[in-house]
């Protein structure tokens, strides 16, 4: 039975107990993985985990050394090349056997599966190579030699082919690694509406952020084995990337979208002896923590609110730091707590933040600091706003023991310490 005909709802991919041995050395060690309809399961992992390998073996393209693939429920193993073709559609990164044809050639070669033993490409099968094209941007580009395209514009060519071969399964290997963010945007927003029809998709994915904006659920591999599957929440956890990919990650939920950023943190230098304490609020006091930590100060923060940036932050980096749950008012008592932090400190940084009843008491936790700094808000930052007089009253006393100047003036003078 063709794909075509399943039922609607039916595409499926089960991988079970895959291994894939080259000599005595495993590439693929006992993994599980399952794609149901409606999902776009991302592959993610360091180069040479085993990411094309596994794409390969789901497809079609190698043979197991043990374990199973069905594809809606039916062994791969048993297939005929043409019948898996009607099934399952697979994108490789590689595009060289392409080059000597044309755009329009490449994209109908999408619909050899369906078509009779001496059939012909109709008029129909055109149509739809060109709305293709379409679909990916590349309108008008069908007489095109692939050889003269650019990296990106083949891979778009490529993922129209797959669009064109018109399957239930679609096996993407590293669909976007050539192409600006606009176009991965453009092929991730495809991939997740076909999913979305009830097909299922199975990526390859080198963006991380990327990973956690499209997919379903995510499959992290780390030596041909699976490391994680879940959500992109259970797998995007610095403690887990951090050893997989050997560097330091910072996960963090993007203001814009909601969904997860990845972002690797430069290895430090050798650790200064200084300690500087930050007192922020909305986000007031990332960039600052961002670039001191890098600089090697040994830092402690608050108080700060709960799911404030700044405290997701400190949190992320394992920054000390006293806190408060969101929307609380800081009590006498969370400043005594905190107080600790700001007298052990060699500096303290008052951020540019709006006061109000709720975190007034960050101005009392200022003037417990042996010494300290002001910043003066510049662009970008958060405007520095007073809800009550004795809240600008308290600052215009801080004001008067303390040194008020910009973030990297600031920056400049505790590297002098």
């Amino acid at each position: 039975m063709d794909a075509s005909r399943d039922a609607p709802g039916s595409f499926s991919v089960q991988a079970a107990g895959l291994s894939w041995l080259v000599g005595e050395k495993r590439i693929i060690h006992s993994v599980d993985v399952s794609v149901g309809p409606g999902e776009l399961v991302g592959v993610i992992g360091p180069n040479g985990a085993g990411k094309t390998t596994l794409l390969r073996l789901i497809a079609g393209g190698l043979r197991p050394t043990t374990g199973r693939v069905l594809l809606s429920g039916r062994p791969l193993e048993g297939m005929s090349a043409r019948e898996r073709a009607r099934r399952l559609a697979f994108m490789s990164q590689d595009s060289s056997q392409a080059m000597t044809f044309t755009v329009m050639e490449v994209l109908l070669m999408g619909r050899y599966p369906h078509l009779g033993r001496f059939e012909s490409e109709s008029a129909a099968d055109r149509e739809r190579a060109r709305a293709a094209l379409g679909v990916v941007g590349m309108a008008g580009f069908q007489d095109r030699i692939m050889g003269g395209l650019s990296g990106g514009e083949r891979q778009l060519v490529l993922f129209a082919r797959i669009l064109v071969q018109d399957t239930g399964i679609l096996v993407l290997d590293e669909p976007t690694s050539s192409l600006d963010i606009g176009h991965q945007d453009r092929i991730f927003s495809l991939a997740q509406d076909i999913a979305r029809s009830g097909r299922s998709v199975i990526a390859s994915v080198h963006n991380l952020s990327v990973a956690a904006e499209y997919c379903t659920r995510l499959v992290l591999l780390e030596n041909g084995t699976v490391a994680a599957s879940g959500n992109p929440g259970d797998v995007l956890r610095p403690e887990l990337l951090d050893r997989v990919y050997s560097v330091r990650t910072l996960v963090s939920s993007s203001s814009a979208t909601g969904s997860l950023t990845v972002t690797v943190v430069p290895g430090r230098p050798v650790a200064r002896s200084a300690r500087v304490h930050l007192i922020g609020g909305a986000g007031s006091a990332v960039n600052l923590t961002r670039a001191l930590y890098r600089q090697g100060f040994r830092l402690s923060g608050g108080i700060a609110h709960e799911y404030d940036s700044d405290e997701k932050l400190w949190r992320s980096l394992g920054v000390p730091m006293e806190s408060v749950g969101a929307f609380s008012r800081i009590a006498p008592d969370d400043v005594a707590r905190a107080s600790r932090l700001v007298e052990e400190a060699d500096a303290t940084i008052l951020c540019s933040f709006p006061v109000g009843a709720g975190n007034a008491g960050n101005l009392r936790l200022a003037g417990r600091a042996r010494r300290l700094f002001i910043v003066d808000s510049g662009p970008g930052d958060a405007e520095r706003e007073f809800f009550s007089a004795e809240a600008a009253e308290v600052f215009q006393a801080l004001c008067a023991r303390a040194t008020r100047m910009g973030q990297q003036e600031i920056i400049a003078m505790l590297e002098r310490l």
